[in-house]
């Protein structure tokens, strides 16, 4: 994929989509290192691709691109500031040359971090020093309660963000849909979304 798509800046790599590398050691400080070095680790029977690794084998290509990498618990925990139980993914970043990292987190309203003090406590101090880009939000009640609150407080943060997922299959009971029906029917949470886009472009 680097290869193919290296010299096209609009192309940005996300290396691996939700990983939980935490949840399978029982441990935040084993899983964020899984997580970066991979190899064997504690409670994962196969050798794990770290993101060090991923991030070296699409600079290895002369691949330029941004490279996002994903949060621990299917990318929605960034980790708890200043402790030493919970470090911070700024703790295990992978080390790129080209200097083109960006974290990856996921927020939706059935997420443990799903507050406004959790993404004042998580993720600011994250986008201080790292671009942070919310590859997946939403919210599987059809509705607009979560997201609303938070594409406000993302844009605050000067935060980009992509909803999740335009997909008519999920009637927002098992997922969050944005259409009713592939010719782009809105759901209430889609047209809410809909709506706050519109409204930024005035």
């Amino acid at each position: 994929m680097a290869q193919t798509f290296k010299g096209n800046d609009a192309v940005i790599f996300d290396l691996f989509n939700e990983p939980y590398a935490s949840r399978a050691t029982g441990s935040a400080v084993s899983g964020w290192a899984c997580w970066l070095t991979g190899g064997t680790c504690p409670g994962i029977p196969y050798p794990v691709a770290g993101m060090q690794a991923m991030v070296n084998a699409v600079r290895s290509t002369g691949a330029h691109n941004v490279i996002m990498v994903g949060g621990e618990e299917y990318a929605n925990d960034l980790g708890t500031q200043g402790s030493t139980s919970d470090p911070s993914i700024l703790n295990y970043l992978p080390t790129d040359p080209g200097h083109d990292i960006a974290v990856s987190w996921h927020s939706y309203n059935f997420n443990a971090c799903g507050t406004q003090s959790c993404w004042t406590s998580q993720v600011q101090p994250v986008i201080a020093q790292v671009p942070v880009i919310a590859g997946e939000i939403g919210e599987n009640d059809c509705a607009s309660s979560y997201v609303t609150p938070l594409m406000t407080w993302l844009d605050s943060q000067q935060t980009s963000y992509l909803a999740w997922a335009w997909n008519a299959d999920f009637n927002c009971s098992s997922g969050p849909g944005l259409i009713s029906d592939y010719s782009g029917t809105p759901t209430g949470y889609g047209a809410s979304v809909q709506s706050h886009l519109l409204s930024l472009g005035s």
